[in-house]
Order: structure tokens, then sequence, then C-alpha cells
């Protein structure tokens, strides 16, 4: 520590110490880092959650117009191309389908899965040509 010795109007001597802050800006910027890490992967969390969530919606619109066309070779080729981890409900009422696509996501390890869901439906295409 450096000392610095002031003397006041009275004569009276002032001792002043200057602490050295060097430590404190290696704290602080460990603590920023850790930030700025944790701000990463929360974008990564967050960007893997909406790239799944498009994809089942994009998955669910193109099966429920197959399945209203009733081609079920396109059916399963669009369900092979989903994870393994997706389900796809097939749901024929009277005059229309409804499907249902539901996928768990594990973005990270040590966070809880996450389960993302899509709905499309869509009238029955006439078999007239």
């Amino acid at each position: 520590m450096a000392y610095r010795i002031d003397h006041d109007v009275d004569g009276v001597v002032i001792v002043r110490t200057r602490k050295k802050q060097a430590g404190w800006v290696t704290a602080e910027m460990a603590f920023a880092a850790l930030g700025i890490g944790a701000a990463v992967v929360l974008c990564a969390v967050i960007f893997s959650l909406c790239m799944a969530q498009i994809r089942c919606d994009d998955a669910a619109a193109a099966i429920v117009r197959q399945a209203a066309r009733e081609d079920l070779a396109a059916i399963q080729e669009i369900e092979s191309q989903l994870p393994d981890n997706a389900t796809v409900t097939i749901d024929h009422q009277q005059d229309t389908v409804m499907v249902t696509v539901t996928m768990e996501l594990r973005p990270v390890v040590w966070l809880p899965s996450i389960k993302l869901r899509s709905q499309a439906s869509m009238v029955h295409e006439s078999g007239g040509g």
C-alpha cells in the first residue's frame, strides 16, 4: 500500500492510504465474462427452440396437405425426415383432417426437456380430378 501524508491547516498530520484496485478489475472482468457466456448460451437455446418449433409447424402443414389428399407415401416420406422423438397424430373427422406434431427438445443437457406442439387442419380434398 502506498501512504500519503498530508498536513491540515491546524498542523494535524493526516495519513491517507491508497489501495490498489487491480484485483477488482480482474474480478469484474470475470463476472462480466460469465454474464456474457450465460447470455450466449441463452440465445443459443432460444434460437434452437424457435427453429424446432418452425420445423414442427412445417411438418404439420405438409402432413395435413398430404393427408387431405390421402397420399400415404408422401406422409411416410415427411415422417421419415422428422427427428426420432417426434410423434405425429392424424385425426380424420367428418370433412376435415387434423394433424398434431409433438416433439420433445432438450437444448442443454442440464435443462429439462421442453415439449413443442403444432397443429394443422384442412378440409378433405374431393376424389375427382
